[in-house]
């Protein structure tokens, strides 16, 4: 065995490569896995598979022969023992390989850049794989036929491809540094592999096309945003098409599921990279906003969890984020009037309730339209998800205080108190954030209309005179607002509404740029 074959990475059983063999020192990095070890591991390993592969053949030959001198050994004997002796043993294990693999092809292999994804773990293990591969590679001098040439390169093709997908999925649970150049290489280690097989078309133009999608979250990640665009979106489309040639190819219609997820998740992240290029001067200030705003999920919540753990959700999250920071240069976002130093996002609504006052034959109906702020980053505060009233101005704790003669012959006007929420409506207008700071928006508007209803559902049950309309989440407005010490304080506009969220929430925690 020469000195190029001889250390194995323990971890995942992938030969390593030329680099760390000749190198002196005393630990090896594996290039399949990113796995570091100690290169006397990695040396006691391949020994260990070498003695492993040695007596896998020695029990599938005939007596009296080794697969090491075959080559002087007549055809017709070669094929015969590797009809008789080799292939029902090569077949069996073969089986149970293509089954794990086929399991494989039906997984989708990406997740979002900055995320992690937990992906149920095959049943069969990366260095398993390698160790059968390496099995079928010590046997191949004994295909004589092309039949027995197509058994070894399909068994080589099938353990190998295998191998490097399941180091992909282990990866995809993990976000460690370096992870999407090991994945692109492994995809593409994968592609190059099966293009040399026939019948492989289909996953070998797949795995090409991750490779790309992974070879540009790499640069995303690095903050070559412009090379990030031109291998997200080639990957994508490439995507796209395999996609509808596998919904009709019976062999491989399972993967269609996991092809359209994965080129879903491409889109979004093609969406994120467009955003950063057309919504900023600083495209790597913007992907270092939305790493972070990625790698922070929302707070969890049975009654939010559907909506909060789409990844669809990013795609307007990340078009306001987009605005808020183009509006420090060049941009304009929507500003009320006042001269706070940071600017803090609200979703504006305009709510309309009616109300029933007086008694007997004095009673009547009254319309009522109020404005209401509701803080748009609520999403990261789980006391918002279960008290949807401490995200907003909570209009509804400041009944006006009425007479008895009032409530009883129905001169009651209100029964909320908006302070003066519509006055900071009614100043805003568009405006640059320069030289201001500026807190991201971080929830949706299908969000803000959600933690309304449940708001309107809550204080509906508790206020028995009050029937409510719809609610209508007009957009995003910026409030100028102070920080003082480590906490934001309001214009004295919002008096008693201050958001019970923004009182326990501190400014080092806020996206603020």
């Amino acid at each position: 065995m020469n000195d190029m074959v001889s250390l194995r990475c323990k971890h995942c059983g992938a030969p390593l490569d030329e680099s760390q063999i000749k190198g002196d020192s005393p630990y090896v990095t594996c290039e399949y896995c990113g796995t570091t070890q100690q290169r006397m591991d990695a040396r006691k390993y391949m020994e260990d598979m070498v003695n492993q592969v040695k007596d896998w053949v020695a029990k599938s030959m005939p007596m009296g022969y080794s697969a090491g001198g075959m080559e002087n050994v007549d055809p017709v004997a070669r094929h015969s023992i590797f009809v008789k002796d080799i292939q029902p043993r090569l077949t069996k294990e073969l089986d149970q390989i293509r089954f794990s693999n086929l399991a494989l092809l039906g997984t989708c292999l990406l997740a979002m850049p900055f995320r992690s994804a937990h992906v149920s773990q095959p049943d069969r293990s990366s260095k398993n794989a390698f160790e059968f591969n390496a099995k079928v590679r010590s046997v191949s001098s004994l295909a004589v036929t092309d039949e027995d040439r197509a058994l070894i390169d399909e068994a080589t093709v099938v353990s190998e491809t295998y191998a490097l997908v399941v180091n992909n999925i282990k990866l995809l649970g993990e976000c460690k540094d370096g992870r999407w150049d090991i994945m692109a290489k492994n995809f593409r280690s994968c592609a190059e592999t099966m293009s040399k097989t026939k019948g492989y078309e289909i996953p070998d133009e797949r795995y090409k096309a991750l490779a790309d999608v992974a070879e540009g979250f790499a640069s995303m990640l690095n903050g070559d945003i412009t090379t990030a665009y031109g291998k997200v979106k080639s990957g994508m489309e490439m995507l796209e098409s395999i996609g509808e040639r596998a919904m009709n190819d019976p062999k491989f219609m399972i993967m269609y599921s996991a092809i359209d997820q994965e080129r879903n998740i491409a889109k979004m992240a093609l969406g994120i990279i467009d955003s950063s290029l057309s919504s900023s001067d600083d495209p790597a200030m913007m992907m270092d906003i939305i790493r972070k705003v990625l790698e922070t999920p929302p707070s969890s919540n049975m009654k939010w969890n559907y909506l909060l753990n789409g990844s669809a959700r990013y795609d307007e999250v990340f078009v306001n984020i987009g605005k808020a920071i183009s509006s420090k240069t060049n941009g304009t976002i929507p500003i009320a009037s006042g001269s706070g130093d940071v600017l803090i996002p609200f979703w504006e609504v305009d709510l309309r309730y009616t109300f029933t006052t007086g008694k007997l034959w004095k009673k009547r109906s009254v319309e009522v339209k109020e404005d209401l702020l509701v803080c748009a980053d609520f999403v990261t505060d789980p006391e918002c998800l279960n008290d949807p009233s401490s995200a907003m101005t909570d209009i509804f704790s400041d009944r006006p205080e009425v007479g008895f003669g009032d409530s009883f012959f129905g001169k009651e006007k209100s029964i909320s108190g908006g302070q003066g929420i519509g006055r900071i409506q009614d100043s805003v207008s568009e405006g640059t954030a320069n030289g201001r700071k500026v807190m991201m928006p971080l929830s949706t508007r299908l969000e803000a209309e959600k933690l309304i209803t449940e708001y309107l559902k809550q204080r509906s049950g508790s206020i028995q005179q009050l029937k409510l309309g719809d609610p209508d989440v007009r957009g995003l407005i910026y409030v100028p607002c102070r920080i003082v010490g480590d906490r934001l304080e309001l214009p004295d506009e919002f008096g008693a509404l201050v958001p019970t969220h923004i009182g326990r929430s501190k400014v080092q925690s806020q996206y603020i740029i």
